[in-house]
């Protein structure tokens, strides 16, 4: 069953078709290159315009534990789709988020002493 997204076929200037098989044959091949280490999965920009919740979905079946998305907003959504998976916020913590990090089970990729202080801070309450 195809998943259909958008506007009417003829409305919307172009169609765009997502083969999720394909996009989990190219991690696999990607995971049996990089063994015995671990092959993450990059999901950010909406899963690269391919629907975050989509990609990390049929990732996940496929076996894939660890994502990168760009901001929280995406890590819920990456969340949502892969509910047992290690998940990593590249733009890491903007102020005042750590708990939000926290109660998502989140990981905030740390930039700069800003957001390092932070969150120790945080992880040692």
């Amino acid at each position: 069953m195809t998943d259909v997204v958008g506007p009417p076929e003829a409305e919307a200037g172009g169609i765009l078709t997502i083969d999720l098989a394909a996009i989990v044959a190219n991690w696999r091949a990607l995971q049996e290159r990089a063994a015995p280490a671990q092959c993450a999965a990059v999901v950010k920009a909406d899963g690269y315009g391919c629907g975050v919740e989509q990609v990390a979905g049929a990732l996940a079946k496929a076996g894939c534990t660890t994502f990168f998305v760009a901001n929280l907003p995406e890590a819920r959504r990456a969340r949502a789709a892969a509910p047992d998976a290690t998940i990593y916020v590249l733009n890491g913590m903007l102020p005042g988020t750590a708990a939000a990090f926290a109660q998502a089970n989140l990981r905030p990729v740390i930039g700069d002493w800003l957001g390092w202080d932070e969150w120790n801070a945080f992880s040692r309450r």
